[in-house]
Formats: C-alpha cells, sequence, structure tokens
C-alpha cells in the first residue's frame, strides 16, 4: 500500500544535516559506555536499552503476535451479486480449509455485519452446521474432528452489508468497511474493495490474518455495461437473460486474504503486454491519455525489478485500475493493483514522476508483499519498507542517481519530521493498534535502513541476498529473521548488530564531526562522537567510508564507529581540500561537523553526489552574500541535474554592479530559453524579467 501522496508531499522537509562549529564535549567510562560495549561485544543479545527492556515487561499483555493458526486457509470460492440502492452483495461462499497442526472440530470465521442465510458442511449432500454467529466471528462445530491431513469445505450464503457497518480508520486508511458503492444512484457507480489490514472479512468470510494463504475463484454477477476486474485471470464470461453478465476471475497460486479484492465500473481499457502477459489499465475514458503518462512504463518495470531480483514476476496477469474516492493512496492486490483518482493529477514533469513512483511502489509489492508477506503486522516493513526503496531503486535505474538520491532524502526527511513527536522501534511487537503500523517508520525510515544495508554488505550480495529472501520464502509468509538469515547466508557475516539496532530498535545517530590537520606529524584525523541519548536509542556500530580530496585526486578510507567517541587518523603530506565523511551518503544520522565555507564550496563544486551538494547549498546560502559562494552557485546553475540548477537560481542573487553580472545574465537568459526543466525556465524567466 501507498500511504496517500499528496498527505505526504505536505510535509515540510526537515534538514537532517546540522552544518555548524561544533561544541567540545567529553565522554567517561559510564554504565553508558558500559551498554555500548556490551552492545558491540554480544549484539544478539542487546537490542534495546533497560528503559525499552522495562516498558516491554510493563506491557507485556500488548504484545501482537502473529494469530495462531489452528485451521489453515486453502481456498475461497465466491458468488457476488450487488444490491446499488441498498449497496448490499448478496453471495454465495464455499471454503475450504484444513487444521493446521492438531486436529481440531471446531473453526472460527471472521464476517463483519452479514446476514447469516445459511451454513452448511459441502459435503456430497450439503450437511446443516452448527454454528453461532455474534456479527464479527461465526463459530462453527464441525460435524467431526479433522486431522492436518484431512481438507473439509464449509458453504455460507449471506448478505453483506458494508455500508451499515460503524466508519473505522486514520489517516492512511480512511475507512475499514472493506467494501464500497461509490455513486450509487448515478449513471457511473462504482464498487471497489480494500482489504488491508483486515477488512475483507467485511464482504467475504475467511480468516482476515496475513499469515494465512489461499487461492480463489471469484463469481461476479453485474450489468452487462459494467467491466469487472479480481485478482487472477479472467476465466469466463457468461451473458445472462436478465441483461447481467457474470465473470469469473480465478487465482490458481495463493496469497493472502487481504489481497484479495474486486472493482466494477464503467471503465475504458488501456491494453499492453509484458512478454505473454497482459497489463491492462483500467480508467474512465476521459482519463486515458493521462494514464498513458503515469502508467506506460509499467512493463519496463516489470522487466526491470524482474532482471533486479532475479525472480520474474510470479504472477498469471498485472492489472492496474483508477477508481474514485479511494480511501488511501493505493493498493497492491494481487496481480491486481488499485489507485486513487489523485494518482493522475500533475502539472508537471516532476510531479508526474513522483506518481509513476506510486506505480512502481505497488508493482514491487508483488515480490515483496504478495509473494512473500509479512507473517504480522508489526513485520509490516517486510512490505513497506522495500516498495518503498524500489521507488528508489526505479528512479536510479530510469532517471540518475540524482534523481533517486534527491527521492531518498525526502523519505529521510519525511521520517525526521515524524521522529519529533514519535520515536519507535522499526519492527514493533508492541503497537497499539495495527493500523499504526503504517506511518513514516515503516515506509520512509526502512527505506533508508535497506538503502544502508546494500552499502553495509554491497551490490552484488543486497540483491543476492533479496534474490535468496525471495525464492525461500515464495507463497508463504516472513518475519524480519528470515530476511536476516538469507543476508547472512549470503554473506558469511553475522549481521545481528545490523537488524538489531536499525530494524529492532528506535532512533537514528547524532554525530559530531571534527576534522583536523597537524602539519607536524602530517595527519589528518576525523574525530567522530554518538551524542544521542543512550537511554532512548542504541549505540551504533557504523561501517563506514570517508574520502579525502588531496592533489586532484580521491583517497577513501574504509573506517568502523562502534564506540561513542573515536579518532580515525591518515597520514597525508599536506592538509586535504576536504574531508568527506560518508562518502556514499547512506548513513540515516543528524551531523554536527566544522567544515569550512571555503571546504563547503569545494564540496558544493567536487564531491559527486546530490546530498553531497545539498549539504553544502544549506550551509553556503547563510553565505550567499560573499562574492565566493556567488561564484560557486553561478557554476552550479550549468549542473547537469535540474534541481541543482533550480537550487542555485532559488538562491543566488547578483545584482547589475557586481563583475559575476554578465555571466549570470547570460546564463539566466539561456536557462529561460532552452533549459529543458519546467520549473528551471519559469524561475529563469522570473528572474531575468528584473533586468
Amino acid at each position: 500500500m501507498k500511504l496517500k501522496h499528496f498527505i505526504l508531499l505536505l510535509i515540510p522537509v526537515i534538514i537532517f544535516s546540522e552544518c555548524k562549529v561544533k561544541k567540545e564535549m567529553s565522554f567517561s567510562k559510564n554504565t553508558t559506555q558500559i551498554f555500548e560495549d556490551s552492545f558491540a561485544l554480544a549484539p544478539i543479545y542487546i537490542t534495546h536499552t533497560s528503559e525499552s527492556f522495562d516498558h516491554k515487561f510493563e506491557s507485556i499483555k500488548n504484545y501482537q503476535a502473529s494469530r495462531t493458526k489452528f485451521n489453515d486457509l486453502i481456498h475461497t470460492e465466491l458468488y457476488l451479486s450487488f444490491d446499488y440502492e441498498k449497496q448490499y452483495a448478496f453471495a454465495k461462499a464455499n471454503i475450504t480449509l484444513k487444521p493446521h497442526y492438531y486436529p481440531t472440530d471446531t473453526l472460527e470465521l471472521d464476517a463483519r455485519g452479514f446476514d447469516i442465510h445459511k451454513i452448511e458442511l459441502a459435503d456430497n449432500k450439503r450437511t446443516p452446521i452448527d454454528y453461532k454467529y455474534n456479527g464479527k466471528i461465526i463459530k462453527i462445530n464441525l460435524d467431526k474432528k479433522y486431522n492436518r491431513n484431512e481438507k473439509y469445505t464449509i458453504y455460507i450464503e449471506y448478505t453483506a452489508k458494508p455500508s451499515e457497518l460503524k466508519k473505522n480508520g486514520f489517516w492512511a486508511i480512511k475507512d475499514d468497511r472493506g467494501l464500497y458503492f461509490i455513486n450509487p444512484d448515478s449513471n457511473d457507480p462504482q464498487i471497489w474493495t480494500q482489504g488491508e489490514t483486515q477488512s475483507n472479512s467485511c464482504w467475504f468470510p475467511t480468516i482476515d490474518a496475513p499469515n494465512q494463504k489461499m487461492t480463489q475463484d471469484i463469481h461476479i454477477t453485474v450489468k452487462n455495461e459494467f467491466k469487472t476486474l479480481s485478482n487472477g485471470v479472467l476465466h469466463s464470461s457468461i451473458l445472462n437473460d436478465d441483461g447481467t453478465r457474470t465473470d469469473r476471475w480465478k487465482q490458481d497460486k495463493p496469497h493472502a486474504p487481504y489481497l484479495a479484492m474486486l472493482t466494477v465500473g464503467k471503465f475504458e481499457i488501456i491494453e499492453n503486454h509484458w512478454r505473454e502477459l497482459p497489463i491492462f489499465v483500467y480508467v474512465k475514458p476521459k482519463d486515458t491519455e493521462k494514464a498513458k503518462q503515469v502508467f506506460g512504463k509499467t512493463y519496463k518495470m516489470m522487466d526491470f525489478f524482474s532482471d533486479k531480483f532475479d525472480f520474474d514476476y510470479p504472477w498469471d496477469k498485472y492489472h492496474q485500475v483508477v477508481v474514485d474516492d479511494f480511501i488511501s493512496g493505493a493498493m497492491e492486490n494481487t496481480s491486481a493493483s488499485v489507485f486513487g483518482s489523485y494518482v493522475l493529477n500533475f502539472r508537471n514533469e516532476e510531479q508526474r514522476i513522483n506518481n509513476e513512483s506510486i506505480v512502481a511502489h505497488e508493482l514491487s509489492h508483488h515480490w515483496f508483499g504478495d509473494l512473500v508477506t509479512c507473517e504480522s503486522w508489526a513485520n509490516l516493513p517486510l512490505n513497506e519498507s522495500f516498495a518503498t526503496y524500489c521507488e528508489y531503486l526505479w528512479f536510479e535505474h530510469e532517471y540518475g542517481r540524482f534523481e533517486a538520491d534527491k527521492h531518498l532524502q525526502t523519505d529521510r526527511s519525511q521520517y525526521m519530521f515524524e521522529s519529533f513527536y514519535k520515536n519507535e522501534n522499526l519492527i514493533r511487537f508492541y503497537h497499539k493498534h495495527r493500523d499504526n503500523m503504517f506511518d513514516m517508520h515503516s515506509y520512509q525510515k526502512g527505506s533508508t535502513i535497506l538503502h544502508m544495508l546494500r552499502y553495509t554488505v554491497g551490490d552484488d550480495a543486497f540483491f543476492d541476498a533479496l534474490e535468496l529472501y525471495l525464492k525461500r520464502n515464495k507463497f508463504n509468509t516472513a518475519e524480519i529473521h528470515d530476511l536476516r538469515l538469507a543476508f547472512e547466508d549470503i554473506t558469511g557475516q553475522d549481521l545481528n548488530w545490523f537488524f538489531n539496532q536499525w530494524f529492532l530498535n528506535k532512533g537514528y545517530p547524532k554525530l559530531e564531526i571534527e576534522y583536523k590537520y597537524n602539519k607536524n606529524n602530517k595527519l589528518a584525523s576525523v574525530t567522530v562522537k554518538q551524542t544521542q541519548d543512550l537511554s532512548k536509542n542504541p549505540a551504533y556500530k557504523i561501517p563506514v567510508n570517508i574520502d579525502f580530496y588531496t592533489d586532484n585526486k580521491v583517497v577513501r578510507k574504509k573506517v568502523v564507529l562502534d564506540e561513542q567517541e573515536e579518532v580515525f587518523s591518515f597520514e597525508f603530506d599536506k592538509k586535504p581540500e576536504l574531508i568527506n565523511f560518508d562518502a556514499d551518503k547512506m548513513l540515516l544520522c543528524k551531523k554536527i561537523e566544522n567544515k569550512t565555507t571555503k571546504e563547503y564550496i569545494f564540496q558544493l563544486e567536487n564531491a559527486p553526489l546530490f546530498a553531497d551538494k545539498e549539504e553544502a547549498f544549506d550551509y553556503l546560502k547563510k553565505y550567499s552574500a560573499e562574492q565566493t559562494v556567488k561564484a560557486a552557485f553561478l557554476k552550479m546553475m550549468k549542473h547537469e541535474y535540474w534541481y541543482i540548477r533550480l537550487r542555485a537560481l532559488k538562491l543566488l542573487n547578483i545584482k547589475n554592479k557586481n563583475k559575476l553580472f554578465p555571466e549570470y545574465k547570460k546564463l539566466l537568459k539561456d536557462l529561460s530559453e532552452n533549459d529543458k526543466n519546467e520549473k528551471v525556465q519559469k524561475l529563469a524567466k522570473k528572474l531575468l524579467l528584473k533586468y
């Protein structure tokens, strides 16, 4: 699922790298330091501070375990028709199950707000069966005790009345009634479903938990003028005598119940293919051109992710549908993703590309979430962190590293904003409600952590480990340790230290970094202090690269920070022009550095990455009146990446008495006439009007 996109865009960008002269601090060997040493020596055992452990023991009753599996779903067959005026679904269900391990003679099914008409054991003669129903759960007494090798099928006739249920929800998923009738009294009604987290039990009886898997067969009867969409392949479409049509959508590969879906409406279908598979887009006829611009690269994404994960797209089709009044951003229902109509709203290329990232997000879930599903909502980052990071991977592939890094910086900033009022473990077994997991920890922070993991183990190992994780757990569920074990099997390393401090703990490091050069012993030193509150956050082990710029070359040194304060020294014949800590700009942290204006100008002009230049811009904007800074910004007006040009334009103001003015005006004219980016061209024209 993608959180509602325009809500995220409202969050102000918080600069996560503080650049100012550091304060001297001293650290003593105290209990905090002892904790840090223990963490470094035995990371498999220490994952929280003592305060965290006390909190856990106090709230052990709030531990959110995965749902115990007494029975396993195997297959769900549904027959559905609708009353638009009453907003009812009339349904018949055949649900095939078996005991998970222990013999059982009872079954509990989630079913919210149904009128139950009949429940039978679907044996050869359909035997009535005893049950109790409280409006939420059907408790069924089976005809005998079944063992784990015996299947049985329950037949249920019912009416689902989701519109009569009490509306519950929160900011990411605004409603939990499962099945929705949109504009039912108009000539352009729609029906669509939204099952995450546990809302599909509002329209069919099931075991509504992410650790269940089932195949399905859904028969949807609608007026012939409507088109339908569901999971799997359209197996048949039969015209009925009463002017209706029954479409049968069949999915033979198992998935979680929350991923089941249906959509009904008057749609235009944009047809395309990936290899032999159909990839259609369902939209209103008036929206086809915009839909082509947003969804047009879907087949390229399928190629890219299939190659990147060395695991071909695993489902029988991929269709996407844009619906009215969707209650969230978008949803990765297996082989049939749903998008809110906002995804077609864009005014420029930047917004179009941002909306395209949502397409990448939902598609990538078909590996991370649909194929391998988090076994509990506490493990939601196994779905959402990956899908968010796959946006980065797509941008990196299609639009280049700068565009991808800009996107990742937005993720970091959004998480940093949330961290001011919310500080949680990424994997959270203690949460008040499963919906609370849908936040900027599970999405944005998780994405940045995966980026760090990629740089920690290396590119080849990262993607080989993802391939192993997917193949080992395909069509099944996983928890965070399954991911760790895949990475350990590939790398041969014990990675508990990384998973404990990033996935199983909270917060991020706050670093004070001091650069010095001693001319007498020709040593360049980097002093790094971790200043985060260790009663609330761990002390971090941080492998990181440091680049030293000297004599027109870059010397890279790899270090591991594993103490609260450390000094790293290296011999250089003269003072480096720049020392660049975290040269890969992969670390989620807050930094205070003692670089000078001259060094930041050098970084802006010479360090290669987007974040290098953003750090420099953020510092130098305070000194934009200085001639050397103006000259540096002027150079950035020629940068190949549009956002760097735009940033320089916004920060640079050269008056006509300045010696740089002729070149500045010439560049403004060139950008206003020739720049390929609409924002850059528009701002350049506006500035040129001053002169």
